[in-house]
Formats: C-alpha cells, sequence, structure tokens
C-alpha cells in the first residue's frame, strides 16, 4: 500500500507521544542543548535525524505491525541510522539490532555519529546495538531474527547491496519471521519518466526483491507498490491527491510486510 494522505487517529497520537517524525525544535530545546540528557529527553527519540515528511505515517505504522506480533521479538532494522524507531522498540523490550553501512552500502553522503548513538540508548534506557555494516557481516546467526525491518532504507542502497540482503534475510530469519518494509517511490524516476536514479536513489522492483529473497507479501496493495504486474503508474498518478506526497523531495511510501516462503 501507498501511505494515505489522511493520517488515522491512532497514529496521530502516536506521533505525538513520541514527537515523531522529527522531535521537539522550540525555543527549550535549543536552548537545552543536543547532547546532555536532559536536552535528549526534552528533543524525544526522533530529534536527531530528519526525514521526509512521509515518517509521519511510516513510523507508527511499521511500530503498530510489530506491536500486532507481540513482545520481546528480535529485531533487526536496517539503515536505522539515529532514527527515533529503534529506540522506542528497545524500551518497549523488543532487543534491536541495528545494522546500519551508511556509506558503504548507499554511497551518498551520510556518517553515523556512533558515540550519539551510544547516548541516546542510555538516555532513553533503549539498549540498542549498533553494528556499522552490511547484514552479510553482521554476525547475526541462521534463524535467530523475528522481524526484520527496514524504514525508507532500501531505496538508497546500492545494487550490490540489495543482491546481499536477498541473500541472508531467509537465512536470519526464523520460520515464522516477518519483513516489514517501507520503501520511497519517487516521482521523477522510471517508471513515471526516463530518470533510472536521483540524488537519493532509485526506484526498487519489490516483487523482484521479494521473490529472490524467498519472501511471500502478506499484507500490501500489489497495485501500490513497484514491480507487481498490477502496478500502473498512471493510475498512482491520478490518484496522487489521496496519498502523502513528501515535502521533502517527490517521494511517495509504499508499505508492505512479506513473511518467509514454506
Amino acid at each position: 500500500m501507498l501511505a494515505p494522505r489522511n493520517l488515522p487517529n491512532q497514529f496521530a497520537e502516536w506521533n505525538r507521544r513520541w514527537h515523531a517524525p522529527s522531535g521537539r525544535y522550540d525555543a527549550i530545546a535549543q536552548r537545552l542543548g543536543r547532547r546532555n540528557f536532559l536536552g535528549m529527553f526534552y528533543r524525544g527519540p526522533f530529534g536527531y535525524q530528519t526525514n521526509n515528511s512521509t515518517r509521519v505515517y511510516e513510523y507508527p505504522w511499521a511500530y503498530h505491525q510489530i506491536s500486532s506480533l507481540g513482545r520481546g521479538l528480535r529485531i533487526v532494522e536496517l539503515g536505522a541510522g539515529l532514527s527515533g524507531l529503534q529506540l522506542v522498540l528497545a524500551r518497549e523490550g523488543h532487543r534491536v539490532l541495528n545494522v546500519d553501512p551508511g556509506l558503504e552500502a548507499a554511497g551518498v553522503s551520510f556518517d553515523l555519529d556512533q558515540q550519539l548513538h551510544r547516548k541516546l540508548c542510555r538516555a532513553f534506557r533503549s539498549p540498542v546495538d549498533l553494528v556499522s555494516t552490511t547484514i552479510g557481516w553482521a554476525g547475526i546467526p541462521d534463524g535467530s531474527v523475528d522481524v526484520l525491518l527496514s524504514v525508507s532504507a532500501l531505496e538508497h542502497f546500492a545494487v550490490e547491496a540489495l543482491d546481499e540482503l536477498s541473500i541472508h534475510t531467509r537465512r536470519i530469519l526464523q520460520p515464522r519471521g516477518v519483513v516489514i518494509l517501507t520503501v520511497d517511490l519517487f516521482l521523477d524516476l522510471h517508471p513515471f519518466c526516463d530518470a533510472r536514479s536521483n540524488v537519493y536513489g532509485r526506484n526498487v522492483d519489490l516483487r523482484d526483491l521479494l521473490g529472490r529473497a524467498s519472501l511471500d507479501l502478506r499484507t500490501g496493495n500489489r497495485e501500490e507498490l513497484f514491480g507487481f504486474p498490477e502496478f500502473d503508474p498512471r493510475r498512482i498518478l491520478s490518484r496522487l491527491s489521496k496519498y502523502h506526497l513528501g515535502t521533502g523531495y517527490p517521494a511517495l511510501a509504499q508499505c508492505l510486510v512479506a513473511t518467509v516462503r514454506s
């Protein structure tokens, strides 16, 4: 599915609770500073990595998908950086591993401040483990993961990194494991025009990605997921007013849940 323009009430309430998706940035936040615990607590867990406005839907959507699966889950989040969702999940008792290869996989200008990440984990009592490498080198045991999570990161990955992800996804997931993804759909790239990439990345063929990782789509509208035969770019453009269009750059948010193929 594509993130709708109208935000469900429960998502809006979740955002208010956690000051998502961008934290508090008022005069008090500026006065308290960024790196002391009081300032961190006031800004909130989402106050350290700003992104496209589509996160207003993506974060609570991903959170509720995970919450429906139970408590104490082993979660691997790809490319979480300093975003707040990992902190919220760990604070609620899930065991979270942030696998963020940064420049190695994405090829974009992004440096992950590991010292700040550790301070945020302490400030919010959120014991997230961080490994700054790709999934194939993260040392994740076979069949040990309940949820593989990625929030608008895969579109930034290089082709080789996506190939590596396809190889290791099924290996690390336990038999009833779940993959929860949001992936940007750029309106200034193919299939909406001729360009194949922009400064942020490219549109990922989701059907191909799931197939190579031996995953089956469980939740998601095939008509709104790039790569599936039901996807029609003309139909997407004709319904554009119904979707949340990012204000940071022209993109929609594709949301899906997949499971390990039997």
